[in-house]
């Protein structure tokens, strides 16, 4: 079970920016980053609605296309195997519980993440803004989690770009360069009431080609908690 979410500022800033920006209306957006095997999850970007989205008081569409595509584009660029972990929404005035509608799109989340389910974030304005966060079991039980935003306490290694300076650049020819597999997701654009998110061809973590092992997990976890220890002193 995921008992933990952290936020790099960058996810963060995405969410309430894109709330802002939408308002008074619904949005959302899509979590991408890693789940570890000690039950926390790292969300290293929250991906757009889109452009060619419907957004209304209790009703909101992606784009599915421009979804799919941003999804690869910005998880090509990390060194690590970036997931799907789930999804944010804006919910009318202060409903900060699912409706089955949602139930039904976490379901797909959480079923195609294995044993780990999913994240799902609802954020309320009421009118501070506020995010409620959940996590999703395959059989749509909801059990609400601590969530954190702090770039210090996430292991530099998960954070790694692929091109961070001129040392290492490729040799391009005529054949395409082939970068390892990036996430995907494909929103269904024919929504009910809210969003419908079919996460088809992402790789669960657990069935995954990353290199990211059990050691690593349990060593990056340490590392977190030391930080977090430091932070509380």
């Amino acid at each position: 079970m995921i008992s933990h979410v952290v936020f790099t500022k960058r996810a963060f800033n995405a969410i309430v920016t894109e709330t802002i920006d939408k308002n008074p209306v619904e949005t959302g957006g899509i979590f991408i980053g890693y789940l570890l095997n000690n039950g926390i999850a790292i969300v290293v970007e929250t991906i757009p609605p889109g452009i060619r989205t419907i957004n209304q008081r209790a009703y909101f569409e992606y784009d599915a296309d421009f979804v799919n595509y941003l999804s690869n584009v910005i998880a090509k660029q990390y060194v690590g195997n970036l997931h799907v972990l789930g999804l944010w929404h804006r919910h009318p005035g202060s409903m900060d519980t699912f409706s089955m509608t949602d139930n039904g799109t976490n379901i797909k989340f959480a079923v195609n993440n294995g044993n780990y389910g999913a994240i799902s974030a609802l954020v309320n304005c009421d009118p501070k803004l506020r995010l409620t966060m959940y996590h999703v079991n395959p059989d749509c039980t909801y059990t609400p989690i601590e969530w954190s935003v702090d770039d210090g306490i996430i292991p530099e290694d998960l954070l790694k770009l692929h091109y961070e300076d001129a040392s290492n650049l490729p040799i391009l020819g005529e054949h395409s360069y082939n970068m390892s597999p990036a996430t995907s997701v494909s929103p269904n654009n024919n929504n009910s009431g809210s969003e419908h998110i079919v996460d088809s061809i992402c790789e669960s973590p657990e069935t995954g080609s990353s290199k990211y092992t059990i050691a690593d997990a349990i060593d990056d976890f340490s590392k977190i908690i030391r930080k977090l220890i430091n932070n509380a002193n």
